[in-house]
């Protein structure tokens, strides 16, 4: 993200990758956030009910 922001002349570009905390720690929330799609069913069936939280890691940018 940082050299796409470079490369579009912006200056002082800080970028940092993270988790966030999105308040998803059940796995059927995880299917309605992300994974509805049908491609993903025997995959999902093998998580089980006891998960860790879904943090997905995001990019943070700023610049001028």
């Amino acid at each position: 993200m940082a050299a796409a922001a470079r490369a579009v002349g912006l200056v002082g570009v800080s970028t940092d990758e993270r988790p966030v905390e999105v308040g998803v720690t059940q796995p059927e929330q995880l299917v309605r956030c992300r994974l509805g799609h049908p491609i993903f069913a025997s995959w999902l069936d093998r998580l089980g009910p006891i998960m860790r939280p879904y943090r997905p890691v995001v990019v943070l940018s700023s610049a001028r």
